[in-house]
Parts: structure tokens; sequence; C-alpha cells
């Protein structure tokens, strides 16, 4: 039997399936348990034709998580700060913030740290990479006022991951303090984004 050939819109809407089915799959079963047949099977997908799009499950992973993060910003920054017609503040920057780490919005908190470990280790998404990741943060604080001229930016980096990596430990952490240990990572970042008479 011949090899189906897609054409490039086919293609991209069969990744788009695959990747939308994955993060209810994560948050049912864990990176661990979400099998490339599941992935397949939500997206309505032969297994096959996964291997033409990634080579394994943490290519596709790594994929995904890039996938999720673009796909929630606009609705956490809103169209009116995109579209450049207002500046966010502080507590707006705190909601973002919020979210990254929110089980019901984020993928992150459905993450471990072996997940991250995994991906860091078998892919080259998650290699620390201070150009790129300072050229992302200058993008997320241009859609700030009242920011710091001296916002050291691999600080604000590091702290964001810290912020993830917490999310993702939750289970190693003690629970009584957890919410409090996120709201201190998190005004801790404010306190380094903004001028203090932006609070």
């Amino acid at each position: 039997m011949p090899t189906r050939v897609f054409s490039e819109e086919e293609r991209e809407q069969i990744r788009q399936q695959m990747l939308e089915a994955g993060f209810p799959l994560l948050k049912e079963y864990g990176m661990t348990h979400t099998s490339i047949s599941k992935i397949t099977e939500a997206a309505g997908i032969a297994v096959g034709t996964f291997y033409k799009f990634w080579k394994n499950k943490e290519a596709y992973m790594a994929e995904l998580i890039s996938y999720h993060a673009h796909k929630m910003m606009p609705g956490l920054i809103g169209a009116e700060a995109i579209a450049g017609k207002r500046k966010l503040g502080r507590e707006d920057a705190a909601r973002y913030l919020r979210a990254v780490v929110d089980e019901n919005i984020s993928i992150y908190p459905h993450m471990t740290l072996e997940d991250e470990a995994k991906l860091l280790y078998s892919t080259n998404a998650f290699i620390p990479d201070l150009e790129k990741e300072s050229a992302i943060t200058v993008g997320l604080l241009s859609y700030l006022e009242n920011v710091r001229e001296d916002v050291n930016l691999a600080l604000v980096a590091n702290l964001c991951k810290v912020l993830v990596l917490t999310a993702e430990s939750r289970d190693e952490l003690h629970e009584s303090a957890y919410e409090q240990t996120l709201e201190t990572q998190i005004e801790t970042i404010l306190n380094l984004i903004f001028k203090e008479d932006g609070k």
C-alpha cells in the first residue's frame, strides 16, 4: 500500500489535532502514562502518522509545552495589550504568573521533575539559552507599564523557571505552605520587574 502524502494544510491540521489532544491526556495520565497510542487515538489519527511529525514522545511533549504556552498567552495578556492599545500593570503580571502554575490552565503542574529531566536530556528544547530567554522576557515586558530600567533578565528568567519547578515539585513540598510559597516567588519576580511606585 503506498504511503499517503499529506498537503501542507493537512499536515498542519493533523499536527494541531495531536497537540490539542495532548493537554487533556497529560492532565489525566501524566507524561509517563500518556502514550503515543493514547495521543493518536484521542486525535483520531493512526499511530504510524505520529512518527511523520515527531521521532518520539519526548519530542512531541517538548512541542506540546511550547504550543500550549503560545495558545494560552493571548487569553492571559488580552487583545488590547497585544494590539498595543493598553499596557498591563503589576496585578495583570501577577495574574499571568499565577496562571503559569495553575493546574486548570497550565501544563506545568501536570509534569514532574523527572519529566522535565527527560525532556532536557532527550531534546534541545529546554537547554538554558540566555539570549533566547532574554528575548522572550523582553517581549513579555513590552506589554507592561512602569517597568524598571535595570531589570536583570537572567534573574527574572531563572526565577520564572523556579516558579515552574515549584509547581512540578508540589508533592515534595509542604502542602500547608504551598500557595504561600508560590505567592512569595511571584511577589519576588514582580519586585524585580516593577518600579516601587508601580504597586
